[in-house]
């Protein structure tokens, strides 16, 4: 411990996290956003699931935020930064409700990994989620096709992205 408990089924975002009793024991429970809340502390609850399927994980420390990548082709990635559900469970939101997240420049190692999720699933246009420690960066979720909310920068750079993929895939080496 610690270590984190993610149900297979990727439909199911009851994660939960566990604590060696040197840190004080107890879990953590990670849920789908409600209202202002993704996550709850239960000091009294240290064992795992007995029913069910799960993977299960180191936990990494990552010093409070979690990276969201969006990709549009092998060589474009969008990414964007904001506080884990671990920390407090309180979803940080701006004044129209939306969660706050910040861009954020990737690695030249992060850049490679956005790179292969797109070789490797064969989808131009996906998101998936990194963790970054102190020595190196993790793959935690991918998420299949996915658009960054509310940015008119990536939307008009997934537009142009697009286009160059779809012109060179109808007449290709033209362009």
């Amino acid at each position: 411990k610690p270590f984190v408990e993610k149900p297979i089924d990727s439909n199911d975002h009851n994660i939960y996290l566990y604590y060696p009793k040197s840190a004080g024991g107890g879990s953590k429970r990670l849920f789908r956003k409600v209202g202002d809340r993704s996550s709850e502390f239960y000091g009294d609850i240290c064992t795992i699931r007995k029913s069910g399927s799960y993977i299960y994980e180191e936990f990494l420390p990552t010093g409070g935020t979690d990276v969201k990548v969006y990709t549009v082709g092998p060589d474009y990635a969008h990414a964007e930064a904001r506080k884990s559900p671990v920390v407090d469970g309180h979803v940080s939101r701006s004044r129209d409700g939306k969660e706050i997240r910040y861009p954020i420049i990737l690695t030249p190692a992060e850049k490679a990994i956005a790179r292969q999720v797109v070789e490797i699933f064969k989808q131009n246009v996906c998101g998936f989620d990194i963790l970054r420690t102190a020595e190196v960066s993790y793959v935690c979720d991918c998420n299949g096709f996915s658009l960054v909310k509310n940015s008119n920068t990536y939307y008009n750079d997934c537009a142009q992205v697009l286009r160059l993929l779809m012109l060179n895939a109808m007449v290709p080496n033209q362009i």
